[in-house]
């Protein structure tokens, strides 16, 4: 390979630098620490904090508030949450339409693992549903799934069986098995079965839901990455390690590539692999994995977030079973404490 020129190493620096500016006032480090949002790549990655704030606050656009207009990806923190309460109790002292502000911040609430805040709201979002649209419409089964997805991860599967079961029947009904709603309830109804210990059934419906996915949306559509963690997940609970692993590794290569590192799905699949290869011995490769998804957890989600905690305690168990247990019994007081 030959030597890069004197023209390409400057063109690499000022690459380089470029990368290293404020996508909305092009300012440097020496403005404000710069940080990524969101999953937008390149020379659009970074934000002063400043800018992005005084940008959410003020800027028009509907979902400034809560997630990048670029890439789409939310920004799960407690700003999200202010500016949508804020503009939820605006919306009912004036008297407008509340629905997609209240689903919305029910969503971020949930995303953020303030569970018993977002139940009353999804609850009422699904009421109103059912009176302005009728038990059948699409939108309304969405309303009872988004429900059903907040009771089962509460840990209420009684509760979230039926929302589950209804949004497929009639989804199937309406729509058919392929269309992507239904391969969604699919999935739903089967990650609970999952939960339930009904891994027969439950394997069935997660393989039907995959096939479909992969026909319909493609191999690198997230809603069929997460179907393919989905199933993973099913086979290493039956034991199968061995057909685990190709899906959680197909998984996660796609998401880092269509998400990037920092997006709760792949920092999911992190940790899917990294429980993956505990289970089969390679402790090394492992903690790794287990290591990467508890830093990216904790700078997402935060600490006290369900699935944070989760991260930190699979991190500590594997570092009993290497027999480390300082830094074990310092996660687990750390888990403690936050809990």
């Amino acid at each position: 390979m030959a030597p890069c020129t004197r023209a390409q190493r400057k063109r690499a620096r000022e690459e380089e630098e470029e990368e290293k500016r404020c996508r909305l006032c092009y300012g440097g480090e020496e403005d404000g620490p710069l940080v990524q949002p969101c999953a937008c790549r390149g020379s659009a990655k970074l934000i002063h904090k400043h800018c992005l704030e005084k940008w959410r606050r003020t800027s028009p656009q509907w979902d400034a508030a809560f997630r990048c207009g670029e890439c789409k990806d939310e920004y799960r923190d407690a700003l999200s949450i202010e500016l949508l309460s804020a503009r939820l109790q605006a919306e009912r002292t004036s008297g407008e339409d509340t629905v997609l502000t209240m689903g919305t911040l029910a969503s971020e609430l949930h995303t953020q693992g303030m569970y018993d805040e977002a139940e009353p709201l999804l609850r009422e979002v699904l009421e109103v549903d059912r009176e302005t649209l009728g038990p059948r419409h699409p939108v309304t089964l969405a309303s009872a799934s988004n429900l059903g997805m907040l009771l089962k991860d509460k840990g209420d599967l009684a509760a979230a069986e039926p929302l589950f079961r209804e949004a497929l029947e009639v989804t199937r009904e309406t729509l058919g098995g392929r269309n992507p709603n239904a391969l969604v309830s699919m999935s739903n109804l089967g990650v609970l079965l999952k939960q339930k210990g009904d891994l027969a059934a439950a394997e069935s419906l997660l393989r039907e839901a995959l096939v479909g996915e992969r026909e319909t949306l493609g191999n690198r559509h997230p809603t069929t990455l997460a179907g393919i963690g989905n199933l993973g997940a099913l086979l290493m609970d039956k034991g199968d390690l061995a057909a685990a692993d190709p899906l959680f590794r197909e998984a996660l290569e796609m998401f880092r590539a269509t998400l990037g590192g920092r997006h709760p799905n792949t920092l999911t699949s992190i940790l899917n692999l990294g429980a993956l290869l505990f289970s089969k011995g390679d402790l090394a490769a492992a903690e790794l994995l287990l290591r990467e998804g508890v830093a990216g957890m904790r700078e997402t989600l935060g600490n006290r977030h369900p699935q944070t905690l989760r991260s930190i305690v699979s991190l500590g168990t594997l570092l009993v079973a290497k027999g480390d247990l300082d830094r074990a019994t310092t996660l687990v007081e750390d888990v403690l404490h936050d809990r």
